[in-house]
C-alpha cells in the first residue's frame, strides 16, 4: 500500500503540480466510511489502474467512475469510496488553467463533473488505460502517465498567455485584490472574469475563496492540534465565523464536524498517511 505525493519530471512542470498516488488494500474486518473531500482549487486527470471508485456529490445520484476521467473544478463536498477491497488511483493535479489549454474545453462546462478521458483523447486514453492495467510497479505507472502527458502537451489546444501565471497566484492566496490581479494579467476586470470562467471554471473572487478555504483545510491536516481561530487568522479570515461560513458552503459542515469525518478516512484507519 502507498499514500504518496510525487512531483512531476522537469518537462511537465509547466503543466502538472503533483501526482497523488494511492494504493489501499482493505481488510474485511475494517468498517469503511466514504472519504469526504471539500472543494479544492484543482482540476485533474484521475487514473484507476486497479479497482474502481464510487463518487457522490451532494444532491446527485452516486456514480462509479471509469478507468480514467477528467475532473473539473469542484465547488462543494464530495464523498468517495472504493467499490472493491483493493484500489489504486493516481490523481494528476494540473496547474491552474492547464486543463483548458490541454483540452480546449471551457472549464465552466466541467464544474462539479467528470468526463471519461477517452471522450477527449480516445486513442491516447485507451493506450494508457491498457498499459496501466498491466503495469507491475508504481514507478511504471507514473512513467506511463508521464508519457501520456508529454504526448498530449505536444498537441496543446491553447498557447500560454500572461494570465496563466496570474491564475497560479490565485491558487495560492496572496494580498492581491481582483483589480490588481486583472491589471497584472493585462486584462480589464470584465475580460479577466471571462478568462477566469474559461480557464478555472468560476469567477476570480469565488476561486480565491476556495483557495483560501483550502489553505485552512491543508493547515489543519498538517497541524491537527492547532485551534481553528489561529488557523482562520493565519489564512486571512477576519474571524472564526467567516471561516465557518466557508466550511458550510465548501464542506457542507462546520470545521469540527467535517474533520470528525476526515479522521474516519481509509488512509487513517489503515495508518498509511503518517
Amino acid at each position: 500500500m502507498i499514500f504518496k505525493d510525487i512531483y512531476p519530471s522537469r518537462p511537465l512542470q509547466e503543466f502538472v503540480k503533483l501526482y497523488r498516488l494511492r494504493h489501499f488494500i482493505i481488510p474485511p474486518v475494517i468498517k469503511i466510511y466514504p472519504k469526504s473531500y471539500p472543494a479544492q482549487p484543482e482540476q485533474c486527470f484521475i487514473f484507476y489502474p486497479r479497482g474502481a471508485e464510487k463518487v457522490e456529490i451532494l444532491g446527485s445520484a452516486p456514480l462509479i467512475r471509469s478507468r480514467s476521467v477528467i475532473a473539473g473544478q469542484y465547488t462543494c463536498r464530495m464523498e468517495r469510496s472504493s467499490v472493491f477491497s483493493e484500489i489504486i488511483f493516481i490523481v494528476v493535479v494540473l496547474k491552474p488553467g492547464i486543463l483548458f489549454r490541454l483540452t480546449g474545453i471551457p472549464s465552466v462546462e466541467l464544474n462539479d463533473k467528470t468526463i471519461e478521458l477517452e471522450v477527449v483523447f480516445p486513442k491516447d486514453a485507451r493506450l494508457v488505460n491498457g498499459l496501466l492495467n498491466s503495469a507491475s510497479s508504481y514507478e511504471e505507472m507514473i512513467m506511463i502517465i508521464e508519457n501520456f502527458l508529454l504526448d498530449i502537451s505536444q498537441r496543446i489546444k491553447v498557447e500560454a498567455r500572461v494570465c496563466d501565471k496570474i491564475f497560479s497566484i490565485m491558487a495560492d492566496p496572496q494580498n492581491y485584490s481582483i483589480d490588481q490581479l486583472s491589471s497584472k494579467s493585462c486584462l480589464s476586470s470584465r475580460q479577466f472574469e471571462r478568462k477566469s470562467f474559461q480557464y478555472l471554471g468560476v469567477n476570480p473572487k469565488f476561486y480565491t475563496r476556495i483557495a483560501r478555504f483550502n489553505k485552512t483545510y491543508q493547515m489543519r491536516l498538517k497541524n491537527p492540534d492547532l485551534d481553528w481561530l489561529s488557523i482562520a487568522m493565519a489564512c486571512g479570515y477576519y474571524d472564526y465565523q467567516h471561516l465557518v461560513k466557508d466550511y458550510l458552503e465548501f464542506a457542507n459542515d462546520t470545521p469540527k464536524l467535517f474533520f470528525q469525518d476526515e479522521y474516519k478516512s481509509l488512509e487513517r484507519l489503515l495508518k498509511i498517511n503518517v
